[in-house]
């Protein structure tokens, strides 16, 4: 059986202990915060948004460097690991993954196998994380590459944020750019559309509406009789994504339900307040 490591870009977000367990290496991409650029891994939300409230304007991301992810990729190698898959935000709105192929193409070792979430923070992350739990099983690289394929095209991943203006100023907003104008009664439900950028799902008048709205499709979902693993996610507010958590182990206490917070680079496109929902079939 051949040793393969998982590598997975900072926006996946997966909590410590699944990135332990799993020995998913993460290769951070940057924030910049008035004149000072940190690698995400390095920042909590808390320090975060205490530096952002000491500048003026918004801070800026951008992705690791091709040096970055050859020392990744070595790294492994070095470590007795045969191949390696990595998974990166989708390519429709980041050059991670661009990086990150240039890097396999300088490697000396070119058992390297890149692959595009179309999505991002944990509809990156449980990917990353299911390709982990495929490794150990003991598949082989192509067996889980064609996994990932089906499993994310099973995957929906949808996101309430208060405002559109992070990410117009950031240039990330794609179909969601004919929300603007009517944001102040307006809140967004965002995800990825089938070419991979942030588009609109549904616009409704209340947070509690946008929640309800999640809400239905995940039941929809649920309503196949498949066990399904949950991702809860928030940008800043741990007590409300805690009492989500709760609302949802309290309907569907079957299902593998979790809680995960976003970290420095998706709150620097979707603002703080934001959460959302991720969830697909598992095992598959």
């Amino acid at each position: 059986m051949r040793k393969i490591g998982i590598v997975m870009d900072s926006t996946g977000y997966l909590t410590p202990d699944i990135l332990q367990q799993f020995q998913i290496l993460v290769v951070p991409l940057a924030v910049t915060i008035g004149m000072e650029t940190y690698p995400e891994t390095e920042l909590s939300n808390k320090s975060y948004f205490e530096k952002l409230n000491r500048i003026d304007g918004l801070s800026t991301t951008s992705q690791p460097s091709v040096g970055a992810f050859l020392e990744a990729y070595e790294t492994l190698f070095s470590q007795g690991y045969e191949e390696i898959i990595s998974l990166h935000l989708s390519s429709a709105i980041s050059g991670t993954l661009r990086s990150a192929q240039m890097a396999i193409n300088l490697a000396t070792n070119k058992r390297i196998h890149s692959f595009d979430s179309q999505s991002s923070a944990l509809g990156l992350g449980t990917l990353a994380w299911a390709a982990a739990e495929w490794s150990e099983q003991g598949l082989s690289v192509p067996e889980i590459m064609v996994n990932l394929t089906t499993l994310r095209e099973q995957t929906e991943l949808y996101f309430i944020v208060n405002t559109l203006e992070n990410l117009r100023k950031g240039g990330r907003i794609g179909g969601a750019a004919a929300l603007l104008g009517t944001l102040l009664q307006i809140k967004p439900i965002l995800y990825f559309n089938q070419q991979g950028e942030i588009d609109v799902f549904d616009k409704v008048r209340s947070r509690s509406r946008a929640w309800q709205s999640v809400l239905e499709k995940l039941t929809r979902a649920l309503s196949s009789g498949r066990r399904f693993r949950i991702c809860i996610m928030h940008v800043n507010i741990p007590s409300e994504g805690t009492a989500l958590l709760a609302e949802l182990k309290h309907l569907f206490p079957e299902h593998d339900i979790r809680l995960f917070e976003a970290g420095a680079v998706i709150a620097t496109h979707v603002g703080t307040g934001a959460f959302g929902l991720v969830f697909h079939p598992w095992p598959i």
